[in-house]
């Protein structure tokens, strides 16, 4: 006679691992990513606008927020003009309607989302089981656009340090950005650096690489 499984406490049990995996994750990707590894380990490179945020709970119970980008540029990867993922968590706190609350929101130290931000987004595969998915480095793979340059939350922290590129592949802008330490850098110099490292397998052939 087989064993009925109990789904609720089933899907609790996988929400506190799932958490807890969060939590680890969060605590593991806290040191700097740099170029070379936010390349490498993207699936997605993604140009473009947040058009939309909005957070809820699948079937299986997992809380995740939701986010729409307008592509303006696919630089690694074919998607269409619009990009919909999911990331765990919930925007705030959640009333389940039986008097519990579900406090599963976004942890510390992962990326958030704004309607009408431009940013560049370094995004790795979705997760196997649920189909969440996250930026490379977490906090370290979203680059906002703004006057200034693009930089991600760290400030562009460690981006571009023990990074070693043939100097005959860059133009002068690149090389000037290659030598920032921190701080936002000219997004049109930077998207065009992410695009020919791409483009050119320059991390596959050794053209760009960890000193």
């Amino acid at each position: 006679m087989k064993t009925k499984r109990h789904p609720i406490r089933i899907g609790m049990a996988g929400l506190c691992l799932l958490l807890a995996s969060a939590n680890a994750l969060a605590t593991m990707q806290q040191r700097d990513s740099n170029i070379v590894e936010l390349v490498s380990k993207s699936e997605l490179i993604l140009r473009g606008t947040v058009r939309s945020v909005s957070d809820g709970i699948d079937a299986s119970g997992f809380p995740y927020t939701k986010v729409t980008v307008h592509v303006a540029e696919a630089i690694r990867g074919e998607v269409g003009t619009e990009y919909t993922f999911r990331q765990f968590g919930l925007l705030k706190p959640r009333s389940m309607g039986n008097g519990l609350v579900n406090l599963m929101v976004t942890p510390a130290g992962w990326t958030t989302y704004a309607q009408g931000e431009e940013a560049i987004l370094f995004l790795n595969r979705h997760a196997k089981y649920t189909g969440l998915q996250t930026t490379v480095g977490l906090a370290h793979g979203k680059f906002k656009i703004s006057r200034a340059g693009a930089s991600n939350d760290t400030n562009n922290s460690g981006l571009f340090a023990h990074v070693k590129v043939d100097p005959a592949l860059l133009a002068g802008s690149e090389r000037q950005i290659l030598s920032s330490k921190k701080g936002a850098v000219d997004t049109k110099a930077f998207v065009s650096l992410v695009r020919k490292a791409v483009n050119g397998r320059w991390i596959e052939e050794g053209s760009m690489r960890n000193e």
